[in-house]
């Protein structure tokens, strides 16, 4: 987890999709400025933030990146003989970016504050359909949810998996997100349910 002091400078990974603490997150890296950035964290035993794009492309000039985000940690990590490397990370903590710099390898950081993780709550019998989803969901190959069933019957985990995984926009995703108030994402989550439906 990250250091708890109200602010810190991290480095910044703008990607094309929204992480959630508890995402799963895989990654080949290619470009020179990520592959040293991620040496240099593996090194210090640190994590990294990733930001959905604002503005811009995962790949050369620096993306504009929402303001809010989530801190990763590595798990995992593999290089390949052609220099791309693979990393498996874990998000653990949202955060919000107070001022970015952009260095001159062209890595932005920026000076984030922590925000709480929303509450826990047990999920009620009614809620039991949301559990039933995101189990079907769970089935698919390209869906990557950790293996803690007991989690499962937490309710922001199991919104936030289905949150991550529903066929809507990632800027959607990033709505809920940037969302405090559990009542609130629940409400937000049944309105795109309905129209998924």
């Amino acid at each position: 987890m990250p250091e708890q002091e109200a602010n810190r400078v991290i480095p910044i990974f703008p990607l094309q999709r929204v992480v959630f603490p508890d995402s799963v997150l895989r990654l080949q890296i290619f470009e020179q400025r990520y592959l040293d950035m991620i040496a240099r964290q593996l090194s210090q035993q640190q994590g990294f933030g990733v930001t959905l794009i604002k503005k811009g492309n995962e790949a050369g000039i620096p993306a504009t990146p929402f303001e809010f985000g989530t801190y990763v940690e590595i798990v995992d990590f593999d290089q390949r003989d052609n220099g791309l490397l693979l990393i498996t990370c874990v998000g653990k903590q949202r955060f919000r970016i107070n001022s970015q710099t952009i260095m001159p390898d062209k890595l932005i950081t920026a000076n984030v504050s922590w925000l709480d993780n929303v509450q826990q709550r047990s999920m009620t019998d009614d809620q039991s359909e949301l559990v039933n989803l995101l189990s079907d969901l769970s089935k698919h190959p390209q869906v990557d949810i950790l293996d803690i069933p007991e989690r499962w019957t937490e309710l922001s985990f199991v919104l936030e998996r289905l949150t991550e995984y529903m066929p809507i926009s990632e800027r959607q995703k990033q709505a809920v997100l940037e969302e405090n108030d559990l009542d609130t994402r629940i409400a937000m989550l049944y309105q795109m349910l309905g129209w998924i439906k």
